[in-house]
């Protein structure tokens, strides 16, 4: 066994090109070109191709129409577990924070996931625009979380969560810090920034972070739109 172990190497030598190792090969030898049109999007205006990024970004499976929920709902406590809005939990405009690790999950009425976001020390906050037909779960092995009731409008630093545009924040051009910002557009398709040079969530849970103009991107809030983001997000109004 020992003998055959040694001369094992310089067999696979001989096979030479002929071998392609334990696993076969993934690369079908077709070349690989560039979808121009996806370069130039992100070239000129900061912006991804949304077409195959439904997995990663699960509000782009939505067709639900955001009606900028301003309100602040009912006080609740949520145990882990499955709540519906408009039975469960008061239509309303929330804030739930914890510095335990647990996740919160927002599906629209015909079930497909809006938000996913994980509360931890770093992200310790998260914004919720529930209408009625809205289900959330709520995950975590650490006890209960309170959704308080929310009227406040953020400036620059939005917690993770779901923002409306003319109703939470002001419309306009703003100066985008952090590394993405997804939105969910009103009256057009659905966008995502990508900012290269961005900060990252976790840098941006320090409020002492330095933001530096020539790290920003220029981006576009219309009325009506609703940012969806499961990080911190720096904007900066123009």
């Amino acid at each position: 066994m020992k003998r055959f172990s040694v001369l094992l190497p310089f067999v696979l030598l001989l096979m030479g090109c002929s071998f392609n190792g334990i696993m076969s090969e993934s690369y079908d030898g077709e070349k690989i070109t560039a979808d121009e049109e996806a370069v130039k999007l992100f070239e000129e205006e900061n912006l991804l191709k949304t077409e195959g990024l439904e997995s990663r970004y699960a509000f782009l499976n939505s067709n639900t129409e955001f009606a900028g929920v301003t309100e602040g709902g009912t006080e609740i406590t949520l145990q882990p577990g499955r709540y519906m809005t408009g039975e469960d939990i008061e239509s309303g405009r929330y804030i739930a924070q914890t510095d335990n690790a647990s996740a919160v999950v927002v599906y629209d009425e015909e079930d497909n996931r809006l938000l996913e976001t994980a509360l931890n020390h770093f992200n310790t906050e998260v914004v919720l625009e529930l209408q009625e037909g809205y289900r959330v779960d709520y995950v975590t092995r650490q006890g209960s979380i309170v959704l308080e009731s929310l009227t406040e409008q953020f400036e620059t630093m939005l917690p993770a969560g779901m923002h409306t545009i003319g109703e939470n924040l002001e419309a306009g051009t703003y100066t985008l810090y952090t590394n993405e910002l997804p939105i969910k557009r009103a009256d057009s398709e659905d966008e995502i920034y990508m900012n290269t040079k961005g900060i990252s969530s976790l840098t941006a849970s320090n409020t002492e972070a330095e933001l530096k103009p020539e790290y920003g991107i220029q981006v576009m809030l219309h009325e009506g739109d609703t940012i969806i983001t499961e990080h911190p997000i720096i904007l900066e109004k123009n």
